[in-house]
C-alpha cells in the first residue's frame, strides 16, 4: 500500500496500529470503507476470525475444502496484496469431514501446507474411522496448536475397545505431548444420541500437560461409565500421581450436564489441586446442596469468578434450599452470573463475597437484553444463554424476585465498595421500592452499570445516589415523565432525574414511549437521548436542536 503523508487514515502504519486495537465487530465495518482499508486488515483478520470448511458442499455459503484449496493455489503466483496468502489463516473449523486412512491427496495438502501454522482447531460433525486416523490427525499433525474443540464427532470404536485402558508406563512413552495446547473443549454427544470416542482418557490427556482452560459439553447421566466426568477426572488424577504431571487449570467450565450428579466427583477435586481462576458449573435435578458447597470450599482460595446455570429440573432444589450457596467465604470472587433457576432467590449470600465488582441474576435472556450486551461485561456469555434458551425453551418463565425478597437487616454491615455491576431480570419481575434501592446504594455505593426493575421513586433514589451510572436499563418500568425529567406540578424544586447521570452512555426503559429531555439536556450523551427516544438524529451537526424540536 503507498504511503500517504496528506491523510493519516491512508497511511499503512497508521491503519494496522487502529486495526490491531478495534473490536473485530468494528473491524468487519472498516474493511468495506475502501480497497486500502481492506487490504490493511487482513492481517489481523485472517489471523484472529475463524474459516470454516466443510468436506462437501452442503449449504449456498459455505467454503468447501476444494474451493478453499484452489483460492490458494491460483493466488500463490500473483502479488495482489488482497491475496488469500497475505496474514496466513490460523483459525480453523472442520465441519462434516471424514477421516480415513485412505490417501486423500486434499486433506493431505490441506495439513501439510496450513497444519503447521494452525493455532486454533475445532472438528465438528465429522468422523473418523479408527483410532489411529483420529491420532494422526489430532496429536500429529498441529504442532503450534494453542486450541482444540472436538464437538459432536462420531468415532468408529465399540464400548469394549474403549475399556481398554493400557498401563501407564505406556501410556506415558507413547503421548505425543503437545505442550502448546492451553484450551481443550470436549462435547461427546452425537446427533444421533450416541457417546464415544477413541481413545481411553488417560491416552488422550496424556497428550495435552499443559491445559489452562477445559469446557466440557453434553456429559449426559446416560453416557457410558468409560467416558464419564468421574472417570476423566481420575485420569487425570493417575497422570498427577504416576505421570508427574502438574496440573495448572485455570478454568473449568461445564455445559449442559442434564441429570449429573457432581457428588461422584466431590472427592477428587480436592486431590487434582487444579488453581481454579474461573468455574462454570451447569447444575441439575440430582446436585446437592452439600456437594455444592464442597465444590466452592474447595477452590474458595483462588476464585475469581463463578458462573452457574440451572435447568427447569434444579428448581425445586433452589426453592427447598433458596440459600444452598451460602456459608462459604468467597474474597477473591469478583465476578458472579447465576443464570437460568440457579439464579438466587434472594440477596443473602452477598455477606460471603467482600470484594464481588460485578453480579448477574439472570433467569432468562429477552432482545431487550441482548441490545445492551455490547454495554455489559460478558456479552458472549449472554449470546451464548440466549442460544441455549433457544435449545431448551421450557415454556415456563419464571419470575426472579432476589431484591424484595432480600431481608436488608442481615446486610446491614455489609458493603461492597467494588461493586460496579448489578443486572437482574427475569420475566414477570417486581419493580423496586424506594426503600429497597436505597439499601442496595448503601451496600453498593460505586455501581456503574445497573438493570432492575423501578418506579418513580425508586428511580429518584437511582439518580440522587449513583451519579457515576454509566449504564442504566429499567425493566420491568413503571417510571413515567414525571419521574424522568424530576419535575412534580406544583413543586417549585426539581427532583433528581436522569439529567443528574452526566456519565450515563446507555439508557433504556421497558417503553416505547419518548422521554422528553429537561432544560439541562446538554449534560448527557447524544448516545443515550437517542435511547430515550428511539429515534435516529437527523445527518445534520446540531442534534441536540432536533432532539429539543421533538418535544
Amino acid at each position: 500500500m503507498e504511503e500517504s503523508n496528506s491523510n493519516p487514515m491512508m497511511n499503512s502504519v497508521v491503519l494496522r496500529n487502529i486495526f490491531e486495537m478495534i473490536p473485530i465487530s468494528d473491524l468487519k465495518s472498516c474493511r468495506q470503507v475502501c480497497k486500502p482499508w481492506y487490504e490493511e486488515s487482513l492481517t489481523r483478520w485472517r489471523r484472529d476470525m475463524w474459516l470454516k470448511l466443510q468436506e462437501e458442499n452442503s449449504s449456498n455459503d459455505a467454503l468447501t475444502l476444494t474451493n478453499f484449496l484452489e483460492l490458494s493455489k491460483a493466488n500463490d503466483s500473483i502479488s495482489d496484496p488482497s491475496s488469500i496468502e497475505k496474514g496466513t489463516f490460523k483459525k480453523f473449523k472442520l465441519q462434516g469431514w471424514h477421516f480415513n486412512s485412505e490417501n486423500d491427496e486434499l486433506k493431505t495438502r490441506f495439513l501439510k501446507t496450513y497444519g503447521p501454522v494452525m493455532t486454533h482447531l475445532e472438528i465438528e460433525q465429522s468422523v473418523f474411522d479408527s483410532r489411529e486416523d483420529f491420532e494422526s490427525v489430532v496429536f500429529q499433525s498441529f504442532p503450534k496448536l494453542q486450541s482444540l474443540s472436538l464437538n459432536g464427532n462420531s468415532y468408529k470404536v465399540t464400548e469394549e475397545q474403549i475399556k481398554i485402558v493400557p498401563p501407564i508406563n505406556d501410556v506415558l512413552s507413547n503421548a505425543n505431548k503437545m505442550s502448546s495446547v492451553k484450551d481443550l473443549q470436549l462435547n461427546l454427544w452425537t446427533h444421533d444420541g450416541a457417546a464415544s470416542f477413541p481413545l481411553s482418557y488417560l491416552e488422550f490427556f496424556a497428550n495435552y500437560p499443559n491445559l489452562k482452560n477445559l469446557k466440557l459439553c453434553r456429559f449426559p447421566w446416560r453416557i457410558p461409565n468409560e467416558l464419564n466426568l468421574e472417570n476423566l477426572l481420575r485420569a487425570m488424577l493417575t497422570l498427577s500421581k504416576n505421570g508427574g504431571y502438574s496440573w495448572a487449570l485455570e478454568n473449568f467450565a461445564t455445559f449442559h450436564m442434564y441429570g449429573y450428579s457432581y457428588s461422584q466427583v466431590i472427592s477428587l477435586l480436592p486431590q487434582l489441586q487444579f488453581p481454579l481462576i474461573s468455574l462454570t458449573l451447569d447444575i441439575g435435578c440430582n446436585t446437592r446442596p452439600s456437594d455444592f458447597k464442597m465444590i466452592l470450599k474447595t477452590y474458595a482460595n483462588t476464585l475469581r469468578k463463578l458462573v452457574v446455570y440451572g435447568s427447569g429440573h434444579s428448581l425445586k432444589l433452589i426453592e427447598d434450599n433458596p440459600d444452598f450457596r451460602i456459608g462459604v467465604q468467597l474474597k477473591s470472587l469478583t465476578e458472579l452470573r447465576l443464570f437460568e433457576t440457579a439464579a438466587s432467590l434472594n440477596l443473602n449470600f452477598l455477606q460471603f463475597m467482600p470484594n464481588l465488582r460485578s453480579l448477574f441474576l439472570v433467569k432468562e435472556i429477552d432482545s431487550t437484553m441482548l441490545n445492551a450486551a455490547p454495554f455489559l461485561s460478558d456479552p458472549d456469555l449472554l449470546r451464548d444463554l440466549h442460544n441455549r434458551q433457544k435449545e431448551y425453551d421450557s415454556g415456563n418463565p419464571i419470575a426472579v424476585y432476589p431484591i424484595p425478597n432480600t431481608d436488608f437487616s442481615q446486610l446491614r454491615n455489609t458493603v461492597l465498595p467494588g461493586m460496579e455491576e448489578l443486572v437482574v431480570f427475569g420475566k414477570n419481575n417486581k419493580v423496586c421500592t424506594a426503600k429497597q434501592i436505597a439499601a442496595l446504594s448503601r451496600m453498593m455505593p460505586n455501581l456503574k452499570r445497573l438493570r432492575v426493575g423501578l418506579e418513580n421513586d425508586g428511580f429518584r433514589v437511582v439518580c440522587n445516589a449513583w451519579k457515576e451510572l454509566e449504564v442504566l436499563i429499567i425493566q420491568p418500568c413503571e417510571v413515567n415523565n414525571s419521574g424522568i425529567t424530576g419535575t412534580i406540578p406544583g413543586l417549585p424544586i426539581q427532583l433528581p432525574n436522569l439529567y443528574d447521570l452526566t456519565r450515563l452512555r446507555y439508557f433504556i426503559k421497558d417503553t416505547t414511549a419518548p422521554v422528553p429531555p429537561c432544560t439541562r439536556c446538554s449534560r448527557i450523551t447524544d448516545e443515550a437521548l437517542w435511547q430515550c427516544t428511539r429515534r435516529s438524529p437527523p445527518p445534520f451537526p446540531d442534534v441536540r436542536d432536533w432532539y429539543s424540536e421533538m418535544f
